[in-house]
């Protein structure tokens, strides 16, 4: 399984070119972080930030929906290794969050562990299936992003909306249950 890890990582995931206009608003291409992130007018230091919180914001809200075969698929051309792994004064390297989408996108990916082991399946399929599926529960969270966005443009003018986003995916599901 740690080789399926190291495998998984050096991938680069997409995500439909429908939702680019949302990473280009929301999000600073090479990185802006403290005042220069502000002075963009940006709410998340990369684009890969923003990709980390659409696809806990689609695991989150159970949102997994594929990208059509139709619809053109960009990246950022950025390997999930190095996904928040720079350290600065600001902030503190959180490469721990690949080992939590890793973790999820194993337990909710239709994927037979005991045929891997036995050879029946390649790694590179089940490669394959996690990042269709993490690009899946991505989408699904950029469409909830872009529901928001259509109901109130100023939503995300509140220095709380995105954690807001996420507490309200988990209270609904305590009082769902």
């Amino acid at each position: 399984m740690e080789n399926l890890f190291n495998k998984w990582k050096t991938k680069i995931p997409k995500y439909s070119e429908v939702n680019k206009d949302l990473f280009n608003s929301l999000s600073q291409k090479f990185g802006a972080e403290g005042e220069k992130k502000i002075n963009f007018g940006k709410h998340f230091s990369t684009n890969y930030e923003l990709y980390i919180y659409a696809f806990f914001l689609g695991l989150y809200n159970d949102e997994f929906i594929p990208i059509p075969d139709k619809e053109k698929k960009v990246d950022f051309s950025h390997h999930i290794q190095f996904w928040g792994s720079k350290s600065t004064s600001i902030r503190k390297d959180f490469t721990i969050l690949q080992e939590y989408i890793f973790m999820a996108l194993v337990a909710k990916a239709d994927i037979d562990l005991i045929e891997l082991d036995k050879g029946g399946i390649s790694e590179d399929d089940v490669i394959k299936t996690l990042i269709t599926t993490m690009e899946s529960y991505t989408n699904g969270g950029l469409t909830l992003i872009r529901e928001k966005i259509d109901q109130n443009s100023n939503y995300f003018l509140q220095n709380t909306s995105f954690l807001n986003m996420i507490l309200d995916s988990k209270l609904s599901k305590i009082i769902d249950e």
